[in-house]
């Protein structure tokens, strides 16, 4: 987990902590710039965590994060704003064939990593997944709650699943805030930047861009 002590970081090692513990079947380590804040993470997990891993690497640092990648299979990244601060990491997993998958929501940015590094994925075989839990409440984790109980009050999962969305209540993250706040300037001194924000299928491969209009279900 890199990053594992900004506010997502920490609520993801948590649960990782929780659920599968450390040196057990799930093999996981912490990652960020300062050991300082990973050995007080680390502390706060407790005993489960007593066997956790801390690797130290600082976003900008190519060699730090190269040698991380070495260490291995797959990368979580919550280091953002990605547009600011994640490209050398892609670039690296890309060139290596390390897994990565982040939490972005940041599409501009999302297009210039599949422009500049997608070729380079392929040759290593490298899984590059942009987006993981991006709005993924109610969606996602509600399926996933709705599952878990359905399995202990009936024995199996929901063979389909609707959802409603009637309110939401929530606010943003720092992270999320300075994320939106670069893409406005990012967009702002771009033209072709805010066409690009504008088309839903802007991240589509050519030719695989979708003709068809979804419904109106009101």
């Amino acid at each position: 987990v890199f990053g594992a002590t900004s506010f997502v970081g920490q609520i993801l090692c948590r649960y990782l902590s929780q659920q599968f513990g450390a040196g057990g079947t799930l093999r996981w380590a912490v990652a960020g710039r300062s050991r300082d804040k990973l050995e007080a993470l680390k502390k706060e997990l407790g005993k489960p965590a007593d066997k956790l891993k801390l690797l130290v690497a600082d976003a900008a640092d190519v060699g730090a994060l190269r040698e991380m990648c070495s260490q291995t299979r797959v990368v979580v990244s919550t280091v953002g704003p990605y547009a600011l601060y994640g490209e050398p990491l892609v670039k690296i997993c890309a060139e290596t064939g390390t897994d990565y998958c982040d939490l972005t929501g940041e599409v501009q940015w999302i297009k210039r990593m599949l422009d500049r590094h997608e070729a380079a994925a392929k040759a290593s075989g490298a899984r590059i997944v942009h987006c993981c839990g991006f709005d993924s409440i109610p969606s996602d984790l509600g399926v996933h709650f709705l599952q878990q109980r359905a399995c202990e009050r009936f024995g199996a999962p929901c063979t389909r699943v609707k959802m409603r969305v009637k309110a939401m209540r929530g606010t943003f993250s720092g992270g999320t805030v300075a994320s939106l706040l670069n893409v406005v300037k990012e967009a702002a001194r771009d033209p072709a930047l805010r066409k690009s924000l504008a088309n839903p299928y802007s991240l589509c491969p050519p030719g695989h861009e979708s003709k068809t209009r979804q419904p109106n279900l009101k």
